[in-house]
């Protein structure tokens, strides 16, 4: 049923929208510039303007992402470092060594679970000029990806002005500029996120938890994902989600020399020391600076951890919208697990470029302008140094903390504005006229287009 997520069992009720049809009055502070773009959506010329804004924004991501590249191809000396490191544990273990040894990857930490070096077994075929090259032009192509079905998502055309002002963003996000020099697989969890959304809101949890399940295997980074089942009552998918990283982690280590030695990476993960701390925005690491006491410290993790799952309960229940209710409450609890956690690092921020886009959905959370606050802060797009007074021995990673934080606190204020209200309309389920990017050359269209028409070609 459209716009409803099913529990499990035969005659179970579906939630479905209770609103009447038609326009309603809408309370989000944005929604008066979706107003004054519909007053002239009929026209042509919104058409024009669509199709030359998509076509000059796709052309201005092209440069950018291509110079950019170039860039980072030419100057950088440790080009793929993270990518690198699975590199050389790949070799290691090809060849039967230990490849959680620091002297035989040549000082590259590996972190991954032994179940990684079975799905990134391909790496080993490539040398390592050929990986550098490969890891920067796939952790871009992964990274247009997944927009794109996140536009499709939403609703919105994945070639369309959504999808092509957002690559164009994120081509000066410096979260993403780390990710391509680093070559990190956050971004294969980033187009999983996008891929499970997608099979979720279809109703298909089962292909949507081997999603989740093969990126576990490689790092456990979607780990609070499993929430997302545990809330949809959707079991079979949860057991399936889970016994895929376990299943091919028992088959690691019958052929993994020494697995076991993972569990000495632990502390590093763990309990950050040296330079890994300034980048970790985990609060961690970011109240270890001021020398916060240890108790504050913890108070603060706790207090962040509630939250986050009040807030995603909340989401859950209150949002109307499939999309925006499914990627909201996971991205919730991915803040909170990043906060209150023990580490987060720029490239995390990747996975919840599906809840910045929300924003083109009438009544969704992110609509607040205190929350697109928050999204400039967590991708890296501060003020310099200098005029922050600033100096070298900050953790400058907390302002990802205090702009997912942000996030969290305008999504909360959100709902519970929402259910102040009482019957206050929130996303989707009536005719509306489309938002300033919602239009992506489909003039006046419906928000409830269907999933199937909005992945044709």
């Amino acid at each position: 049923m459209p716009g409803t997520i099913e529990t499990d069992g035969p005659g179970a009720l579906t939630r479905q929208d209770p609103r009447p049809s038609g326009h309603v009055r809408t309370w989000r502070p944005l929604d008066g510039l979706r107003r004054r773009w519909g007053r002239f959506a009929p026209t042509p010329a919104r058409g024009v303007l669509a199709v030359v804004a998509t076509v000059a924004l796709w052309g201005a991501s092209a440069a950018r992402w291509a110079s950019l590249c170039l860039h980072i191809d030419r100057t950088e000396n440790t080009l793929g470092w993270d990518l690198q490191a699975s590199w050389r544990a790949e070799v290691v273990f090809v060849h039967g060594g230990q490849p959680y040894s620091q002297a035989a990857t040549d000082g590259r930490l590996f972190l991954y679970p032994p179940s990684a070096l079975l799905v990134d077994r391909p790496l080993a075929w490539l040398s390592l000029h050929q990986l550098e090259v490969f890891g920067l032009v796939a952790t871009a192509l992964l990274m247009w990806l997944t927009v794109m079905i996140s536009s499709a998502l939403l609703r919105r055309r994945w070639w369309g002005l959504t999808s092509a002002a957002v690559v164009l963003g994120l081509g000066f996000a410096p979260a993403m500029v780390d990710e391509l020099k680093l070559g990190n697989v956050s971004v294969v969890c980033a187009l999983a996120l996008a891929v499970f959304y997608v099979l979720a809101v279809k109703g298909h949890w089962v292909p949507a938890g081997v999603a989740i399940g093969l990126t576990l295997a490689v790092k456990p980074l979607l780990l609070p994902i499993l929430l997302v089942f545990l809330l949809a009552r959707k079991w079979r998918a949860l057991a399936i989600t889970v016994a895929v990283p376990a299943l091919l982690n028992a088959v690691a280590f019958a052929v993994v020399k020494d697995p076991s030695a993972v569990f000495s990476k632990l502390p590093s993960l763990l309990n950050r020391s040296g330079s890994g701390v300034f980048f970790n925005s985990a609060w961690v690491d970011v109240m270890r600076a001021p020398a916060f006491p240890d108790f504050v410290t913890l108070l603060v993790r706790l207090l962040t951890a509630a939250l986050a799952l009040v807030v995603a309960w909340w989401a859950w229940n209150e949002i109307d919208d499939a999309a925006v209710r499914i990627v909201t409450t996971s991205s919730i609890l991915l803040i909170g697990t990043y906060l209150a956690g023990t580490l987060s690092e720029s490239h995390f921020m990747l996975t919840l470029v599906p809840l910045a886009m929300t924003v083109v959905i009438a009544g969704a959370p992110m609509r607040w302008a205190s929350a697109w606050v928050g999204v400039l802060l967590f991708m890296g797009l501060t003020p310099p140094r200098s005029l922050l007074g600033i100096n070298s021995d900050a953790n400058f990673s907390a302002f990802r903390a205090f702009g997912m934080s942000i996030v969290l606190l305008s999504v909360f204020a959100a709902l519970l504005y929402r259910r102040r209200q009482g019957a206050a309309p929130s996303a989707a389920g009536h005719e509306e006229q489309p938002d300033g990017l919602e239009g992506d050359l489909a003039g006046s269209r419906s928000s409830g287009r269907s999933l199937d028409t909005a992945l044709a070609p």
